[in-house]
Parts: C-alpha cells; sequence; structure tokens
C-alpha cells in the first residue's frame, strides 16, 4: 500500500469527524438546552484546551518518533469523550466532555501534517492531493451529516463521532513511520519562538483562521432561525470544502507563482467580502456565492502556512512547528472569536462583520513574509 493512500486513508475519517463536529455540534448542544452564549463558551474552552494540548502531542511524537502510535492514541481519547456526549447533560458535564474531545482531537490533523509534508518533501506523496482528497470526504461528510439529521435529529452527531474516530484508530496502526527519526523536545518549541518566519506566519493565520470563529458557532444555528433546513445547511458547508479542495487539488502551479505572501493577502481579502456579506444577509443564493470563497479564507492561508514551515523550519522541529502554528495560528484566536461571537450574538450577523475585521488584520503581515521568502530566495 502506498504512502499516499495509507496516510489518505487516515484523513479520511478524520475529516469526516471535523465535518459532523464543526457543522452540527452547536445543534446537538442547542437540544441539551444550552443558548448561543453558552454553546459559544463551550467550543471556546474545548479550542483552548485544544490549543494547550497541540504542542505537547507534538512533542510526544517528535521525541517518540512515533508518530502513528501518537496519532492512534488521540482517535481513542476522542471517541470516547464522544460516545460519553450521547447520555449527557447540563452546561458542566457537557463543557468537559467537549474539551476532553478537544483534547483527544488536537494532536490529528497537524501530526498528520507533519507527516505528511515530510514524506512529500522526500517525494513518497503529493501533498497537495492527499490534503485534498481528504477535503473531499469533508465535504461529502458534511452533505451526508445533514441529511441523517433531518432524517432523525442531533442525536446523531456523537454517534457518527464515535464511528469515525474509532475508523482513523484503526488505520492510524497502519501509517509510515517517522521520516526524521527522534526530534527536538520543548526546546524545539522555544526556539520556535525566535524565528521570524515561525511569528509571521502564526500572526497571518490567527488573522484569517481565526475569523471562521463566528461561521463553527453560529452558522448552523443562525441560518436554522432564518429557516434554512438542516440538508441546506450541510450542502452549504459541503460547497465550502469542495471550493478547498479544489484548490488544494489543481492549485499547486497557481500557489507556487503566489508564493505564502500572495496566497495569505488573497485569503485576508476574501476574509473581509465573505464575512461582511455573510454577516449582512441570509438569501441563500448570496450565501452560496460566498462559501466559495471557501477556498481562499482557509485553503490558501492553510497552504500558505504550509509553505512557509517546510521551507523555513528545520525537520528535527517539524512535529512542533506544525502544532505550536495549530495552536497559536488556529485553535487559540478560534476559540477567542468562537467565545466573543456566542456572547454578542443577537440573531443579527454583526458577529460576522466582526469578522471581517479580524480577517483583514491578515494583510498587515503579507509585507513580512514577502521579505522573508525573497530574503531565502536570494
Amino acid at each position: 500500500m502506498s504512502d499516499a493512500l495509507r496516510v489518505g486513508g487516515f484523513l479520511a475519517p478524520v475529516f469526516a469527524a471535523a465535518a459532523v463536529g464543526t457543522a452540527f455540534l452547536p445543534a446537538f448542544l442547542a437540544t441539551r438546552g444550552l443558548d448561543a452564549a453558552s454553546i459559544g463558551t463551550l467550543l471556546a474552552v474545548g479550542t483552548v484546551v485544544r490549543m494547550l494540548a497541540v504542542p505537547v502531542w507534538g512533542v510526544m511524537a517528535d521525541r517518540s518518533g512515533r508518530t502513528p502510535m501518537v496519532l492512534m492514541a488521540g482517535c481513542l481519547v476522542a471517541a470516547a469523550a464522544a460516545a460519553a456526549l450521547l447520555p449527557a447533560s447540563g452546561f458542566w458535564a457537557l463543557l468537559v466532555l467537549a474539551a476532553v474531545q478537544g483534547l483527544g482531537a488536537a494532536a490529528l490533523m497537524p501530526l498528520a501534517d507533519a507527516l505528511s509534508l515530510g514524506l512529500a518533501s522526500r517525494g513518497r506523496l503529493d501533498y497537495g492531493r492527499v490534503r485534498g482528497s481528504a477535503s473531499a470526504v469533508f465535504t461529502a461528510a458534511t452533505a451526508a451529516a445533514g441529511a441523517l439529521i433531518q432524517a432523525f435529529g442531533p442525536r446523531v452527531v456523537p454517534i457518527l463521532s464515535v464511528v469515525c474516530y474509532g475508523v482513523a484508530a484503526g488505520i492510524a496502526r497502519l501509517l509510515p513511520g517517522d521520516v526524521a527519526g527522534r526530534r527536538a523536545g520543548f526546546g524545539g518549541i522555544l526556539g520556535l519562538l525566535g524565528n521570524r518566519a515561525f511569528l509571521l506566519t502564526v500572526a497571518a493565520s490567527a488573522c484569517v483562521q481565526g475569523a471562521h470563529g463566528a461561521l463553527y458557532v453560529l452558522g448552523t444555528l443562525h441560518w436554522q432561525a432564518h429557516g434554512i433546513s438542516s440538508s441546506t445547511i450541510g450542502l452549504l458547508w459541503s460547497e465550502a470544502v469542495v471550493a478547498e479542495t479544489l484548490f488544494f487539488v489543481f492549485g499547486r502551479a497557481f500557489a507556487e507563482r503566489l508564493g505564502p505572501a500572495g496566497m495569505t493577502a488573497i485569503a485576508a481579502g476574501s476574509a473581509v467580502l465573505r464575512w461582511t456579506v455573510t454577516g449582512l444577509s441570509t438569501d441563500l443564493s448570496w450565501l452560496i456565492a460566498v462559501q466559495w470563497l471557501h477556498g481562499a479564507t482557509f485553503g490558501m492561508q492553510h497552504l500558505s502556512a504550509m509553505q512557509m514551515l517546510s521551507r523555513h523550519i528545520p525537520p528535527e522541529r517539524a512535529g512542533a512547528a506544525q502544532t505550536l502554528h495549530a495552536a497559536l495560528g488556529g485553535a487559540l484566536p478560534v476559540g477567542i472569536a468562537s467565545w466573543l461571537a456566542g456572547w454578542i450574538y443577537d440573531g443579527s450577523g454583526s458577529a460576522f462583520v466582526l469578522m471581517a475585521g479580524l480577517g483583514g488584520l491578515g494583510l498587515l503581515f503579507t509585507p513580512g513574509l514577502y521579505r522573508v521568502t525573497a530574503a531565502v530566495r536570494r
């Protein structure tokens, strides 16, 4: 079995679990009597736990040189927490379980990215195509989950998550071993904090990726409140990831021409447009139009960060760099934005408009990204 097939096979159920949770966990929590503010707080706490956990998972993988086993452990923790959600009730019980699920899931995508990029640097797989295939699974899983929830209600959300994480745990044993052996420990993380390329990458991702926070906590609830069905909402989420998938699979040459600075510039500008329109309108035609911008707001910024980390971070710090970037450039800003969006939500789209401003701040870091990459080329 090829490395690409093994990594892609692992990412498929991981992305399916992410699809179910991202789009429909808020709807499940609402059936447990939580309002928007409580849901925002719960998701924010889960995200902060993820932020704190992800560097620890990275150091475990780097020091042991056994990333597949670390990934399997993360899947099992996430599956157990998802299973416990089904009978749980009450804000505090749900908060603890969401935090534990975030703890387990924290390891999965950043460590899989580190492994994939290491294999790609040795010509053993094409990162864009593997990641694009996983995004395609996200698309299909979101649409399927929307249809199942329409038929059976949000109670199926934890069940679907358990199945996905359980399958991923089994496939993790088949993953190729680390390509760099034992690597840096916590000292590797401290060294990254003095790396200008790393800091610029984290700052840009924090703005652009963090601006998705309102969508993650409010998207489904806001659209349902304005009469959009669960099945249609599932298709809206799927459409966004179709755009992301198309960029990952077919945008490699375009991405190389743009470079990290160019991709971040387009991603930040697209964030301003996407979240402004989402905040001002719930007309389905407008939502369909701006969901295509996910290929830029998420896909381009993600690939910009991956290019920066693969080019400017030494291999012995790859796991630490991926996990710390996921924590500071993704989990922390998304958590803060989710909490803020939940608390200010009043039925209008003002929280999304606020996200437009956050995403636009990413433009401030594009000159620095350009200078760093230009200096390396020289």
